[in-house]
């Protein structure tokens, strides 16, 4: 009998546990980077960092701020403002010491609030131990557990990561001479510059995050530069927050394992729920600008001889933060996307050149796109045999958003049908009254077992044309 109830309980938190499913759907992602030379606009999100505060979580990054959850998983859009002419505030780091919090960029000065959403007030510009002003690329403020508060930036290219400890009565001031921690490493092939890591001559090293924890000082990084698919996260460690450091050989932890996602990096590391660290990172779209980028997460373990590691970049529905107890030893919910490549997909209509294969084949660069004039555009897909679905993932193309021709983003609509037959439908997602902007969208289904899908898109941002850089289906044999 005991048996028995354990059994219910632990299939009753299954039911009722949420989930998550990389890019994260944020609500609002800005609209803010020009792509080149072709007089449109694409929304982009990169340089996440994360900070927890009185139980919940507050996202600032490059192209907007801020977002805010109480759960980690559901986000809501807090844009707030700062002093003086800041109009594009690049990777952001934010932290709290003394009961205030400072929050500085590339660039940029410091800024102080009494709250993570402001206002803000500018401290002023940081001035190096020779009295001199400072403008950091990539900063990073770490307030140490002792109290003294270090401050880690890229010199840029392959100079690598600098770090100084700042004066605790003024974090304007550097309280000595900058250290040189680590520079580009050319036998660290992942380092090297380019998709296939093909130029031993180039790479970037920026992005620096410290993480302490049992006395070891975990200074990650990234490189070889965000606009490459083969942009990682690799690790140096030491006792000591300025060094020296020892280079982990077991880096990258986190880098493109030849899927969806790839250009993996450029992070954070927060406490979530029950006291799991998780990373919050960017990955590379790439379908038309260089950088255009989203916003992913995964959580952060570290092995038995204190190796730091990432299980990621994931791919298909995970547990949320905090329904495991150590997701960092296996997060995934069992979900298998069953649309990508399948030989049957049909669509109501297909822009010249962009066919429905296009929205199932795995890949952000490539895009289906409904015919200007079809109404509710529609998505069919043959999965060959019933699976039991339980989740769905769209990532929106928003192509043709052009703020100058009046094209701007906002809400869509949808609904998805299934079908053992394909010809007798069921309704199993309704979203046709959807008034939140998102570009990406991952939502649960009620499990149902079926061999056809269907999604209908009911309503789309004015003169936008509909278009999916990705449908993914999720679920089970």
């Amino acid at each position: 009998m005991r048996a028995s109830v354990l059994l219910l309980l632990t299939l009753t938190v299954a039911a009722d546990a949420q989930r998550y499913c990389n890019p994260l759907p944020l609500p609002s992602y800005p609209v803010r980077t020009r792509a080149r030379d072709r007089g449109l606009d694409v929304r982009s999100l990169a340089d996440p960092t994360v900070i927890r505060h009185d139980g919940k979580w507050y996202l600032y990054a490059t192209g907007g701020m801020v977002w805010v959850s109480e759960d980690f998983i559901h986000w809501q859009y807090r844009p707030v403002s700062l002093p003086g002419p800041t109009p594009s505030f690049e990777a952001p780091t934010v932290a709290e010491f003394q009961g205030s919090f400072y929050l500085a960029g590339n660039g940029s000065g410091l800024y102080r609030s009494s709250d993570p959403l402001g206002p803000w007030e500018l401290v002023g510009s940081f001035q190096d131990n020779l009295g001199k002003r400072f403008s950091p690329f990539d900063p990073m403020i770490f307030p140490d557990k002792d109290g003294r508060v270090y401050f880690y930036y890229s010199g840029g290219s392959t100079k690598g990561i600098y770090g100084v400890e700042l004066d605790p009565k003024d974090l304007t001031h550097f309280a000595g001479a900058p250290v040189h921690l680590f520079g580009y490493e050319s036998s660290h092939v992942w380092e090297r510059t380019g998709d296939a890591n093909e130029d031993p001559t180039q790479s970037w090293i920026e992005g620096p995050w410290m993480t302490e924890g049992n006395g070891v000082y975990y200074l990650q990084y990234s490189a070889p530069g965000t606009q490459w698919k083969t942009y990682s996260v690799g690790v140096y460690t030491s006792r000591k927050p300025l060094g020296p450091f020892v280079y982990d050989t077991h880096s990258p932890i986190l880098h493109d394992r030849g899927g969806l996602l790839n250009g993996a990096a450029h992070h954070s590391v927060v406490e979530g729920p029950g006291g799991t660290l998780w990373m919050v990172y960017h990955i590379l779209f790439r379908n038309r600008d260089h950088f255009e980028r989203r916003v992913a997460m995964d959580p952060v373990g570290f092995d038995a001889e204190g190796r730091m590691f990432v299980h990621g970049p994931t791919e298909t529905p995970q547990w949320a933060p905090g329904v495991k107890e150590k997701p960092w030893l296996d997060n995934d919910s069992g979900s298998l996307p069953i649309t990508i490549n399948r030989e049957t997909v049909r669509a109501s209509s297909s822009a010249p050149g962009r066919d429905p294969v296009y929205a199932i084949d795995n890949n952000v660069r490539t895009w289906w796109e409904a015919e200007a004039g079809d109404a509710q555009p529609s998505l069919t897909v043959d999965l060959t045999r019933p699976f039991s679905i339980d989740s769905a993932r769209i990532l929106f193309s928003d192509n043709h958003l052009s703020a100058e021709s009046g094209i701007v983003s906002g809400p869509y609509q949808y609904k998805l049908e299934t079908s053992a037959d394909g010809k007798e439908w069921k309704l199993g997602l309704d979203k046709t009254a959807n008034a939140v902007d998102r570009s990406i969208a991952f939502d649960e289904i009620p499990p149902v077992r079926a061999r056809w899908v269907r999604l209908t898109v009911t309503g789309a941002p004015h003169r936008l044309p509909v278009g999916l850089l990705e449908f993914t289906v999720f679920g089970k044999p």
